[in-house]
């Protein structure tokens, strides 16, 4: 297998008569592209940080990939690369020049065991609600950006991208504190005509 290399170098060749591999190592490469590694079908940890990709295009990785590094490259968008990648755990894309948040969130919405992942020294971290946008759409996240996300910013960010649902919520929960007695028993329809009767005597 060939990958392009930047300048005039002559192309780096992957080994392919070992499909089971199941890591691969292409940091430090001087790799323009993602190569294509979508036939090792036992891969599950791939990095390919340090290098001078720019763009990620395509299907290049297996679905069952665990582990992607593509930190400190020059990629400017991911969209329809990572998608299918459901089974990802960490993903670390530090330093590189993504500048649309929306759409790179978008992305990873299906990675529903994403678990780490890196963003900072992105243009799009600059943005004041970034850490609460990504922690309100990508709700599996356990650590972002090298820092544990706790529930108090959970919180915070549902209530600043989801308004309507926390209005409703609260509604409910005041509700709720309204029929209740300070021991804590739920007031019948009945209990609450004698009070009301009892305070208009």
């Amino acid at each position: 297998m060939e990958v392009c290399r930047k300048g005039n170098e002559a192309p780096l060749h992957i080994p392919s008569k070992d499909l089971h591999v199941c890591e691969l190592y292409l940091a430090k490469r001087g790799l323009s592209a993602v190569p294509d590694l979508s036939r090792f079908s036992q891969l599950r940890y791939v990095w390919l940080n340090n290098n001078r990709i720019k763009d990620v295009h395509g299907h290049m990785f297996n679905c069952c990939l665990a582990e992607l590094y593509l930190q400190n490259n020059e990629i400017t968008s991911i969209s329809g690369s990572l998608r299918h990648l459901t089974c990802l755990r960490v993903l670390l894309l530090h330093n590189n020049k993504l500048k649309d948040l929306e759409e790179t969130v978008a992305e990873l919405r299906n990675m529903h065991g994403l678990q780490t992942v890196n963003f900072f020294l992105n243009p799009f971290t600059q943005d004041p609600e970034y850490r609460q946008y990504v922690i309100h759409h990508l709700s599996s996240v356990q650590i972002l950006d090298r820092k544990e996300v706790m529930q108090v910013e959970r919180t915070h960010a549902f209530r600043l991208f989801s308004p309507e649902r926390q209005r409703i919520l609260d509604t409910l929960a005041f509700g709720r504190r309204a029929l209740t007695h300070p021991a804590g028993r739920i007031m019948t329809q009945d209990t609450l005509k004698l009070r009301v009767t009892h305070l208009t005597r």
